[in-house]
């Protein structure tokens, strides 16, 4: 048996808060995580939209059926099987939607923030670590950095922008085992990041979410 592929166009959806215009001072793309949909996930960030701010909540290529009664659907931004594929699709996808959505606008006048909750949050990493965008700030919610990421290539990128970890104390995902294994991991690369640790669990939290805001 032979594997073959064949590329083929898509239609990807996402949803958006405000519009983008002369006034447009700040441009948020935030990332959902496994099993969820944007027009549910970009509401938790309907505060942060203004005359001058406007949010953009890119959905993952892949929707399927959850719960027992098959009665929901979420959306996944890859598995293991094809990963590489998937992160190439993720990629030149997002390209795409940052391309179309920024090319009436003079970005040096702009401010790009990056927010990835739980799977979102390593597509995230990889989109902007391969690609030419320039961002202010990635914050990573309940999330990963994937190792592929932490690569001697990749220094100087982390340098070009803030990065914030996000956590909660009562992370049902996330061990104390696995917070420590990672702050390792991110402190041997010498990566610079800052921390916010709220006393909740896995989910986005508005009081948080503002205190994060507040610091970038």
């Amino acid at each position: 048996m032979e594997k073959k592929n064949i590329s083929i166009s898509k239609k990807a959806r996402y949803f958006q808060l405000g519009k983008i215009s002369e006034q447009t001072k700040t441009i948020w793309f935030v990332f959902h995580g496994y099993g969820m949909l944007s027009q549910y996930f970009i509401k938790k960030f309907k505060n942060l939209e203004n005359n001058q701010t406007v949010i953009i909540s890119p959905e993952a290529l892949s929707r399927f059926y959850i719960g027992k009664n098959y009665d929901r659907v979420g959306a996944s931004w890859m598995t293991k099987e094809d990963k590489l594929d998937d992160i190439d699709d993720n990629i030149a996808y997002l390209n795409s939607l940052f391309e179309l959505t920024t090319k009436n606008i003079n970005l040096n006048s702009i401010n790009i923030h990056v927010l990835g909750f739980s799977q979102g949050g390593a597509t995230a990493c990889r989109w902007i670590l391969n690609s030419n965008i320039k961002i202010n700030s990635l914050g990573l919610w309940g999330a990963d950095i994937p190792i592929d990421c932490l690569s001697e290539n990749n220094r100087g990128k982390w340098n070009q922008f803030k990065t914030t970890l996000i956590v909660g104390k009562k992370d049902e995902f996330i061990s104390e085992e696995n917070k420590k294994k990672f702050a390792k991991l991110l402190n041997s690369y010498k990566l610079n990041y800052d921390l916010i640790e709220y006393d909740g669990t896995h989910k986005i939290i508005e009081e948080v979410l503002i205190d994060y805001i507040q610091k970038i």
